[in-house]
């Protein structure tokens, strides 16, 4: 009985907070690589761009931007400029590989947002994974976010166009891969084992207690990768920038290519997850 109170917990608590009149959008067995498909394929014939918003109805972030979007204003830039795809994840272990195709190796909160141009890719990497707010953004801030999206390109300034800054990116990317993954396959792991206790006509003795466990190192993982990636690229920036002001070098593009000439050597100071405790990762583990 407490295990099934437990399961049902996790599956009411979400919801509890999503307010009943916004809307729904999210379709758990759409075939939601050929939406993104033709979407790409509309946005191409009609000089747009895509959004790819993934998410579930049961997030309240999720249904908060969706009330955003459905505001007359942001309609308005999303009909003229945007198709839009709505992703169910599940409890973030569905249509991840999607998110994929893009270079993003994982999805931190629900939603994350890519905005992707048929020619030029992902446009806004840096801010994608900041939507897990969406329901308490301001309006007219999305509004702006959505409309300054529309014709922006990658880029940077000074610091961030530099071979310098372009490697600590490497690293980054890499990094983010690997512990992308792991985080991939937790929510893998965590829905499968929960299939799994589902089915069982007899619990196992602790099992409800360990399940709780792992769920909450998850949450608390997930968020702490969230945070500790955007640190990353903060260390990258400001290293670069450092080693320009010690080489007394301008921070200016003529600045940007003596710096690459110096070829300074720069390190990031990379998180160490090693006591995330994952029950899955145990050899002999089985559901």
């Amino acid at each position: 009985m407490l295990r099934t109170l437990f399961a049902l917990w996790l599956l009411i608590l979400p919801a509890v907070h999503a307010d009943d009149d916004h809307p729904e959008p999210f379709v758990s067995d759409a075939d939601a690589r050929a939406e993104v498909d033709a979407a790409l394929g509309r946005a191409a014939a009609g000089e747009g761009r895509v959004v790819l918003v993934f998410g579930a109805n049961w997030c309240h972030d999720s249904r908060g931007l969706a009330n955003h979007f459905q505001q007359d204003d942001l309609r308005a830039v999303l009909d003229q400029h945007y198709e839009v795809v709505w992703i169910d994840v599940g409890w973030r272990h569905r249509n991840l590989d999607i998110a994929g195709d893009y270079g993003v190796p994982t999805i931190y909160g629900t939603p994350t947002v890519l905005i992707v141009d048929p020619e030029l890719g992902l446009v806004n990497r840096d801010t994608m994974h900041s939507w897990h707010t969406a329901y308490s953004r301001d309006h007219a801030e999305v509004v702006r976010y959505f409309r300054q999206f529309s014709f922006s390109t990658p880029g940077g300034g000074v610091v961030e166009n530099t071979n310098a800054y372009a490697e600590l990116v490497e690293e980054i990317e890499a990094w983010e891969a690997h512990e992308g993954a792991r985080l991939t396959r937790a929510y893998t792991a965590l829905q499968d084992w929960q299939n799994a206790r589902d089915a069982r006509e007899t619990p196992i003795e602790g099992e409800t207690a360990a399940y709780a466990t792992a769920w909450n190192a998850i949450e608390d993982h997930r968020g702490r990768m969230r945070r500790d990636r955007s640190e990353l690229y903060a260390q990258a920036r400001n290293a670069v920038r450092d080693a320009m002001l010690d080489n007394e070098i301008s921070l200016s593009p003529e600045g940007a290519g003596r710096l690459d000439a110096v070829q300074p050597e720069l390190t990031l100071d990379f998180p160490d997850y090693s006591d995330l405790d994952l029950p899955w990762e145990a050899e002999g583990w089985t559901l």
